[in-house]
């Protein structure tokens, strides 16, 4: 049973047994922007369980900088687990310090450098099938490049591929499921409705295809200069390999959520640059100057000032990982009220961000927030979460986004072909459907 908190205003609108469920499902981002209007700390209910919303970007930092007492967990954190297993997004503060210590080599500055050779490669086959003028579907196209992308950085061996096929195909369904699942009384998530037959058969598809990558990389003992060939000949503190269950839970991890948080990023910032084509024609004077109409490399990257500040703008009002959780290990204090251990808490980066108060004129798109002389409320951006548990892939992730969007602004021209604005589906990204835009080619093609 839901429990209130001494201290902490209720949100109104709760209704028996199922609580705030209608408005997450029906319109979450609305919802959680009226939440900062009843106090810095505000109590809502999942179902039957009482959760705290943080709407202050300096708690939220206190939430974030001390992660032993407020650890991962709650109820999207325990569907990530479910869906990628107890990988870095997901496990305890016990088990984090060893993971990241495994990982973080695979995302040194040389080894960046490395996939930005990739990404580069994958790039300039991006706009090969656009056709001059003709309508192109961004989502389905940032998706399909992000996937390809990323999975030549964590997999190069043909047996590979089966897997990546599989995991692009199943991912929808798991970040639908995740989110459903995570705001769903407990009750629901166990009964066979269509929505869970559809989460678990991802899931499980996802699952198989990556345990048999793992297999066949195992059995052909091969170094493929790749993630997966990293991890399989990593050695821990005491000499030990990893196994297979932890090498799953971090490939499917970084598979998954780098596919959807980089393919909703450039898909968000096309659209934005096609609602403010002066933006995109200063963005295109810019790569003019850098990159002619060649494609980015790494080199390039000091240089792409306003490219880099185009994704993010784009990541503050369209945060991909827009609401997370954590429990509270031990009862503590919070803004002056007493919390009790196994509390739920919950963060919004999207909340934050679209808070007046800590981000002014929240609605405009305006990369020139960012310029160097601009002063910014500290913790009032957090795209990649901070402290600790910040996102691994941050760099990876700004700079294949920013090498990819100032290619595309160099060679095309873009304009948007529907009147009606993107429908943003919340899952565990903001997910936006119905971004068609039309390309007219700059490059000279010679006689």
């Amino acid at each position: 049973m839901a429990t209130d908190l001494e201290g902490i205003t209720r949100a109104p609108g709760a209704l028996p047994v199922v609580g705030h469920l209608l408005p997450l499902i029906r319109d979450p981002l609305r919802f959680l922007k009226t939440l900062p209007s009843y106090g810095d700390l505000v109590q809502i209910r999942l179902g039957p369980q009482t959760a705290v919303v943080v709407c202050r970007p300096e708690l939220v930092q206190e939430v974030l900088l001390h992660d032993r007492t407020y650890d991962k967990g709650g109820p999207l954190i325990e569907r990530i687990g479910n869906a990628l297993g107890d990988g870095l997004a997901a496990c305890p503060h016990s088990a984090h310090r060893r993971q990241r210590r495994t990982l973080q080599p695979a995302f040194s500055r040389a080894c960046l450098r490395e996939y930005a050779a990739i990404m580069t490669q994958q790039i300039d086959t991006l706009a090969v099938d656009w056709g001059d003028g003709q309508p192109i579907d961004v989502a389905e196209q940032m998706y399909t490049f992000a996937s390809d992308t990323i999975a030549r950085t964590l997999f190069t061996a043909e047996s590979a591929g089966p897997a990546i096929d599989t995991v692009k195909e199943c991912l929808p369904g798991i970040f639908r499921g995740i989110y459903q699942q995570a705001v769903f009384p407990p009750l629901l998530n166990r009964l066979p409705l269509p929505s869970n037959v559809r989460y678990e058969r991802a899931r499980n598809r996802a699952w198989a295809e990556v345990s048999k990558t793992i297999s066949s990389y195992r059995q052909d003992d091969e170094s493929h200069g790749d993630v997966l060939s990293m991890l399989l000949k990593t050695r821990d503190d005491a000499g030990n390999g990893l196994g297979d269950t932890e090498i799953h839970a971090q490939i499917m991890t970084l598979l998954v959520a780098g596919i959807e948080s980089t393919a909703v990023a450039l898909t968000w910032a096309l659209h934005l640059l096609c609602q403010h084509p002066d933006v995109q024609e200063r963005l295109r004077t810019e790569t003019a100057k850098v990159l002619g109409t060649r494609t980015a490399t790494w080199d390039d990257l000091p240089q792409l000032d306003l490219a880099r500040r185009v994704i993010t703008e784009t990541l503050r009002i369209y945060p991909p990982g827009w609401i997370l959780t954590r429990t509270t290990a031990t009862e503590t204090r919070l803004a002056d009220a007493l919390i009790p251990a196994e509390t739920t808490l919950i963060y919004s980066p999207y909340l934050i961000h679209h808070d007046a108060r800590f981000n002014p004129r929240p609605s405009d798109f305006d990369p020139d927030r960012w310029l160097p002389e601009q002063k910014h409320v500290r913790g009032a951006f957090i795209p990649f979460g901070g402290g600790a548990r910040k996102c691994i892939g941050d760099n990876y992730a700004m700079t294949l986004a920013t090498l990819a969007l100032a290619t595309i602004v160099a060679q095309w021209r873009l304009t948007s072909v529907d009147d009606q604005p993107p429908h943003i589906e919340p899952r565990m990204t903001l997910t936006p459907h119905g971004v068609r835009v039309r390309a007219e080619c700059l490059q000279t093609v010679p006689d």
